[in-house]
């Protein structure tokens, strides 16, 4: 009976490519996932919602979870996560407050920041931010933007009337310890984080003309007549923004 041959051993170079195929692999695994947690941290679409989903078990162990620890490429007052808010209004004519609110739309809303409208609404909000600043304001630059803006998407929802907003979002510091009272440490998009830049009355006239102007800013609020001058005014007190050291 014809003994059995030992059978003959991997040469050390097969064993190396073998390793090098699993390494470059679990590599690939590793950066899909941090490619598509890094997409999602704003406005994502429900595919990358759904993704982050699948990714959480693997990506909330490195603390990489865009829905509780989210990040920002910014630091110091200002920041570039910017939108726009328009609160729609069914009557031209009338104001605000007798009117009933028919819907609000957000811009960029909910979708990927690669589409060329995503993008377009970011610039845009970034823009009259901009032109918002105290230090240098451009109020016409800011109005064509809330007349072109407010008018399509008035168009689009059948409202004569809207309030136009842009809205400045404020990074946690990376110490949480840092926050200042009011602002939750488990809820970054919590409505105090929020930064009111621009505000607007937009709206189309008789003649179908889309009409804008500014809603004034407190400070440019002529005192009320009649006030007593003895006792002075209190002041209300000043919504505190958080510590901006740097984005979570």
């Amino acid at each position: 009976m014809a003994s059995k041959q030992p059978s003959p051993e991997r040469a050390p170079a097969e064993w190396n490519s073998t390793w090098r195929g699993v390494a470059s692999l679990l590599i690939f695994i590793h950066l899909f996932c941090v490619f598509t947690v890094l997409a999602s941290n704003h406005l994502r679409s429900p595919l990358q919602a759904r993704l982050v989903e699948v990714f959480s078990a693997y990506t909330q162990l490195l603390n990489f979870d865009p829905d509780f620890t989210p990040y920002y490429l910014v630091s110091g007052p200002t920041t570039d996560d910017c939108e726009i808010v328009l609160d729609l209004y069914a009557d031209g004519e009338k104001p605000v407050a007798q009117q009933s609110l028919l819907k609000t739309v957000r811009l960029p809303d909910q979708g990927s920041k690669l589409l060329g409208s995503q993008r377009r609404y970011i610039t845009l909000a970034r823009m009259v931010a901009t032109f918002a600043n105290p230090e240098n304001e451009l109020d016409e630059m800011s109005g064509e933007i809330a007349r072109a803006v407010g008018a399509r998407i008035m168009l689009e929802n059948g409202a004569r009337r809207c309030v136009f907003r842009c809205v400045q979002r404020s990074s946690q510091p990376i110490n949480l310890d840092d926050l200042r009272p009011g602002f939750p440490r488990d809820n970054p998009r919590a409505p105090q984080y929020e930064l009111l830049a621009y505000e607007a009355d937009v709206w189309f006239d008789e003649d179908n003309q889309v009409q804008a102007i500014k809603r004034s800013a407190r400070n440019e609020v002529a005192p009320r007549q009649g006030a007593s001058q003895s006792a002075p005014a209190t002041p209300a007190p000043a919504v505190q923004a958080p510590s901006v050291q740097g984005g979570s």
